[in-house]
């Protein structure tokens, strides 16, 4: 990668395969890298909670001066040292908290992967509609090429009086169109090119030259719908996530439900007092004052109900949510699924109609090269060549596409 991007500053020419540019875009998209940072923040919580369930260790030190005044009592001073040690033997609270952040790491663990999948498919849609943009671009040249030459054709028997008026007007109308739609398609390339850099995080100017990817003569078989709906249900990372987020928050439920119970924990405690400051760590150690047992608290106030009725909103919600995204999914296979099966017709149908075309142009061509047909009609048929290279260089890209489209749906990369 290092290579790479020396060579993008050596000759402002950056040269990347499909690959490459989803490893770059991993390492420089800022939305990945906070999914990313939002995994490590789950994990270090779930260690924070796990730490305090174990041991909860204690240490304090102080030196106290009072002085009731009134020369009743003597003044109090002294220095004291407290080290204690809680093991939680049973914390509804506690042990709820380690489950929730548990099951909040491996949640945020595949939305993390959920966003490690929309940048990869994010990457490959601009990588296609690159190379795309560039094919179409260069066949919108060859009809402005094509355009230029029937106009000279065409000028030049108007001279000679082998052509009309409406013939010269015709030509000129056919070159406008031909530039019209070339510098379309110059716009559509520059604006693919950047959008493609931008998302593998190259904020400069500069030329790209991709790597070619498998289009033409590449069938791709999918599932059935209902097949491919269960696939997805199951192995969507966002699923997964959401499937985890609903476990938390019955968690949470429960968690309330038994905040009633008792909170039980062993405890040892050594403490340490003396007007005179020690002069070594034995000296506390010798001389403090150790204490063991066990100790419970129980309590319930007046927001129980309150609290109560809150987690169980909280967890219908949550409930709804799920199904919700489980529902959203589906529709969303549905379209892309039979849109799939509209663009491989509409492929099948672009491939016959653009193979019609060049054997039209093969026999045209022949035709006028005898004098059986004009430039004009040459140069039409050339056009019907062009425009059905256009529509089947459109519908194989667009079929690849959603192809990659589908199986980003799934969970896929």
């Amino acid at each position: 990668m290092i290579l790479i991007l020396l060579s993008l500053i050596a000759s402002d020419t950056l040269h990347i395969n499909l690959r490459q540019a989803k490893e770059m875009a991993i390492k420089t998209n800022p939305a990945y890298k906070i999914d990313a940072l939002s995994h490590t923040q789950s994990k270090i919580s779930l260690y924070e909670n796990l730490g305090s369930n174990i041991l909860s260790p204690s240490l304090s030190g102080n030196y106290n001066y009072s002085n009731p005044g009134y020369g009743i009592f003597e003044p109090i001073k002294g220095y004291y040292f407290n080290f204690s040690l809680t093991q939680p033997v049973f914390n509804t609270s506690q042990a709820a908290s380690l489950l929730q952040s548990g099951i909040n790491k491996n949640a945020v663990g595949y939305l993390r992967k959920e966003s490690e999948n929309q940048l990869n498919y994010q990457v490959e849609s601009c990588y296609l509609s690159v190379l795309k943009s560039q094919k179409l671009f260069d066949l919108r040249k060859q009809g402005v090429d094509r355009a230029d030459e029937n106009m000279r054709l065409v000028q030049k028997k108007l001279y000679l009086g082998q052509a009309s008026k409406l013939d010269s007007l015709n030509a000129q109308v056919q070159v406008a169109k031909a530039k019209l739609n070339y510098f379309t398609s110059k716009k559509d390339f520059k604006v693919a090119e950047r959008f493609l850099l931008n998302v593998i995080g190259v904020y400069r100017d500069c030329e790209i030259a991709l790597e070619p990817v498998e289009t033409e003569g590449k069938e791709y078989a999918i599932p059935p719908l209902d097949s491919i709906v269960e696939i997805a249900l199951k192995k969507r990372p966002s699923i997964k996530a959401a499937s985890l987020e609903l476990q938390e928050s019955k968690v949470a439920y429960y968690k309330n439900v038994l905040s009633f119970l008792p909170q039980v924990s062993f405890k040892w405690l050594w403490g340490y007092g003396s007007e005179e400051f020690p002069q070594s760590i034995s000296e506390i150690r010798d001389n403090a004052s150790k204490s063991t047992g066990w100790q419970g608290s129980v309590g319930v106030d007046f927001s129980y109900p309150f609290e109560f009725w809150q987690s169980k909103t909280t967890l219908d919600k949550s409930k709804l949510d799920f199904l919700n995204k489980r529902l959203i999914l589906a529709k969303e296979i549905e379209s892309i699924w039979f849109g799939y099966y509209e663009i491989e017709e509409n492929l099948k149908l672009a491939e016959n109609m653009f193979l019609a075309a060049e054997e039209s142009d093969r026999l045209a061509k022949t035709q006028y090269e005898l004098g059986v047909i004009s430039a004009i009609d040459l140069f039409k048929v050339s056009t019907d060549r062009l425009e059905a290279e256009i529509t089947y260089t459109n519908a194989l890209y667009d079929y690849r596409l959603i192809y990659t489209q589908l199986q980003f749906l799934i969970g896929g990369n």
